[in-house]
């Protein structure tokens, strides 16, 4: 249909032959000298689709050679004026126009297509072509060809990745008449370009399309024409059903490196076809991202020495896309396509030559809502010269707490989240929002957690009502906080993933938020308490339900996996050691002819329960899918569904629980805890209990380093190998009296490697004395906020 010019001849009779020639070539012609016009561009300058009686509007610019526009009269031509006519202002008329000059009215034409194309001084635009047919009444898109599976006999329900499929669309008019091939080329949609690729450039009909499978998904597609959309199909890329984890030129499921060092790990993703997925849509884990990170499964050391598990899972939205409720597949191990063993987790021992110096930095809650009272943030380093810069603060902060990266620090208040880049010099404050109101923007309130990254900040408010738990997405600073109606948030904790949020509160609810999943309140028994997540992140451990009890909950589905049998107490908070064991077997069910490979994992556990210490183990199960089918997220019996955890073995307790160490303090209030990055020993600060606790995980036993003068903490962080304890303590009190006000206080530097507390650091401000902040009658502000830099 592109040798159309007899229409044009016809054309040429009435405005001139020059251009109109020109046009017939279909490319654009150079001006012979006089108004200088170089070019023409026709707008709109992609194929059209109308329907018997509609209009189009057309414009043209034209440019001389320097890119000015000239301003010259415009001719407009059609080369088929049996099925459209423009009038010279450049409005087409899928027919015929009563008037040229002064179009009122457009009588439908005949079925055909038409070259459009303007001229100004003899030069021509490219053409416009222009596709004119009866209504669209419907499209029915269906696949060119059937889609075969490798395995012979059966119709493959999903396209493994990269795997390339055309599709074509039908249109059809009222009467049910095919009109495909006067409509022209369609256009083609995605709900989710993310699972697959759209390619229209190839040699192929106008009807028709190449997709090709992208990442793990479902999604729709849909085809459009002339302003009808087709019905959508659904399409999906064969969704992964295993992640299993080697060291690249290694074996086993534990590796040591240097700080700083790295090392690769490598994954096979699986999709329910048994394909091998080239490039896996993974999202890479790390059980503790201040010993070891992760990215594209490498692994890189941190500073302080430690260990970490790495984990690797096909987490939504970007893997098993548009799949509700989301479905993360986490890593099983097992053995590999190539009969090779993998693991679940990979365990990753970072060592160091020396212990980094750490830093401190402490605040004080002190100025409260005092008019005009100032408080100040600094940093304490152990050495000759303990106390550094400080910044000062526009609100009084009420908790902090630095990135992972070490990079920043956050503070909360009642006014505003507040944060300081501590790598640059002059230290500035900066507020997330301009506004100190309302609290939904500013972000108000106590924060609780960061995630992984750094990005996202979950922040309790309990001074609005209703109470709200924010979540600020410094990523993307632009977008409004999330805002959940949560009343009295207490702790929070992100899984590895960052898929899901979990969020206890002071009256014993258990909230989690998804990226992908609406927000779902969790039935518990009793008050909980911490939560901590198992070395893969696939389910999550919380403290305190039922009462004196350690509960597991599937990350994947939130269903309640067992719980740990009655503890001497209840427990505050659940620490997982790093250390696991991690074996694999095959199990028969059924008619025997449906073996299922399983990785079995163990993993030990310590929760607080003052005054005591206790031991626990979890042992859990993960499952390589054998079934398209039993991909579904639900974790409540082996076997019949497989992608959550799966306690080990099938009964409803998955705990067994240990010792119990008394610590020997007394029924304590635990003012900071904290397992060290090697897992073997446990800090404990206590008010009203002038030393720092070290538990040994391995021996059972309890050291005590007192701290000078019978100091009594007020706050309390340490270094992620636990060689460097700080304490914001109360060194005097008025009348020497405990009950009284403290009247004097310091940062105390603890090192259990040199003899206990080797220092202490005294924070003086020159306009006040001995004070954090300014213009606060009475006694002086003593820090009682502290968080340590991560290195």
């Amino acid at each position: 249909m592109h040798h159309r010019c007899s229409g044009l001849l016809l054309t040429v009779i009435a405005v001139g032959s020059l251009g109109l020639m020109s046009g017939c070539i279909g490319k654009g012609t150079t001006g012979q000298g006089g108004s200088g016009v170089q070019t023409v561009t026709l707008s709109p300058t992609a194929d059209l689709s109308l329907e018997f009686g509609s209009t189009q509007n057309f414009t043209a610019v034209a440019r001389n050679s320097a890119g000015g526009t000239v301003f010259s009269p415009v001719q407009y031509t059609s080369d088929n004026n049996a099925s459209l006519t423009i009038s010279t202002g450049g409005v087409a008329c899928a027919g015929s126009w009563d008037s040229l000059s002064n179009p009122v009215v457009c009588t439908p034409g005949v079925a055909g297509i038409a070259n459009v194309t303007a001229v100004v001084d003899g030069v021509s635009s490219a053409p416009t072509k222009v596709y004119i047919h009866q209504h669209v009444q419907n499209i029915a898109v269906t696949p060119v060809s059937v889609h075969q599976c490798a395995k012979p006999g059966i119709t493959c329900p999903c396209f493994s990745q990269g795997e390339i499929f055309d599709f074509q669309a039908t249109a059809f008019s009222a009467n049910n008449v095919d009109v495909t091939n006067t409509v022209g080329p369609f256009n083609w949609a995605t709900s989710n370009a993310n699972v697959l690729t759209i390619d229209t450039n190839k040699d192929l009909a106008n009807n028709q399309v190449q997709v090709t499978a992208n990442n793990p998904g479902v999604t729709k597609i849909v085809a459009t024409v002339s302003g009808t959309t087709s019905t959508p199909i659904d399409y999906t890329t064969c969704l992964v059903k295993s992640i299993k984890l080697q060291v690249q030129n290694g074996s086993g499921n534990s590796v040591t490196i240097n700080a700083g060092g790295t090392k690769t790990i490598v994954a096979e993703a699986v999709d329910t076809l048994d394909v091998p997925l080239s490039k896996p849509p993974l999202t890479w884990s790390t059980s503790n991202p201040e010993i070891a990170t992760v990215s594209g499964g490498v692994v890189t050391g941190r500073q302080e020495g430690g260990t970490a598990n790495i984990s690797a899972s096909c987490t939504p939205p970007t893997c098993n896309i548009g799949v509700l409720p989301g479905l993360p597949i986490y890593s099983t191990g097992g053995t590999t396509q190539k009969g090779q063993p993998a693991f679940s987790v990979i365990t990753t021992h970072v060592t160091q030559s020396k212990p980094p110096t750490g830093t401190a930095w402490t605040a004080t809650t002190d100025c409260a809502d005092n008019f005009n009272c100032t408080s100040v943030m600094f940093p304490v380093t152990p050495g000759n010269t303990p106390i550094g810069s400080s910044v000062t603060l526009p609100f009084t902060p009420n908790a902090m707490l630095f990135t992972p990266a070490g990079t920043r620090v956050y503070l909360g208040s009642d006014h505003g989240l507040m944060s300081v880049d501590v790598t640059v010099s002059p230290l500035t404050v900066s507020m997330v929002s301009a506004q100190t109101t309302p609290c939904n923007v500013a972000v108000c309130g106590k924060p609780l957690a960061i995630s992984d990254d750094g990005n996202k900040i979950v922040v309790s408010d309990t001074k609005s009502s209703p109470n709200q738990v924010y979540i600020f997405d410094a990523a993307h600073v632009a977008n409004p906080p999330v805002d959940l109606l949560i009343a009295g948030a207490t702790a929070a904790a992100f899984s590895p993933d960052q898929m899901k949020l979990f969020i206890t509160t002071s009256d014993g609810r258990l909230f989690v938020y998804s990226t992908v999943d609406a927000l779902h309140e969790v039935t518990v028994a009793a008050p909980a308490r911490g939560v901590n997540f198992s070395a893969d992140g696939s389910f999550a451990y919380v403290a305190g339900t039922p009462a004196n009890a350690v509960s597991g909950y599937a990350t994947c589905n939130l269903n309640n996996m067992g719980a740990s049998t009655s503890l001497a107490s209840n427990p505050l908070l659940i620490f997982p050691l790093p250390d696991i064991a991690e074996d694999h077997v095959v199990i028969t069910l059924g008619n025997g002819n449906d073996p299922t490979e399983h990785s079995v994992i163990t993993q030990n556990l310590i929760s607080l329960e003052p005054p005591n210490l206790q031991f626990l183990t979890a042992q859990f199960t993960r499952d390589e899918l054998d079934n398209p089918s039993q991909l579904v997220c639900d974790g409540t019996q082996p076997k019949t569904q497989h992608t959550s955890p799966v306690f080990w073995p099938n009964t409803s307790n998955g705990f067994t629980a240990g010792n119990s160490v008394d610590l020997g303090q007394g029924n304590f209030t635990p003012l900071y805890t904290k397992l060290i990055g090697d897992g073997s020993q446990v800090i404990v600060v206590a008010r009203n209990i002038p030393a720092v606790l070290l538990f040994n995980v391995a021996s059972g036993t309890t050291s005590s380093f007192p701290l000078s003068d019978g100091a009594l903490p007020r706050a309390a962080t340490a270094t992620t190998d636990g060689t460097q304890i700080f304490v914001a303590a109360c060194d005097a009190f008025q009348d020497n009296d405990p009950g009284k006000p403290c009247t004097n206080g310091s940062v105390h530097i603890v090192n259990a490697q040199q003899g206990g507390d080797i220092q202490q650091a005294i924070y003086t401000n020159v306009n006040t004395g001995d004070s954090m902040c300014t213009n606060l009658p009475g006694i002086p502000c003593l820090p009682n906020l502290m968080a340590i830099r991560p290195q």
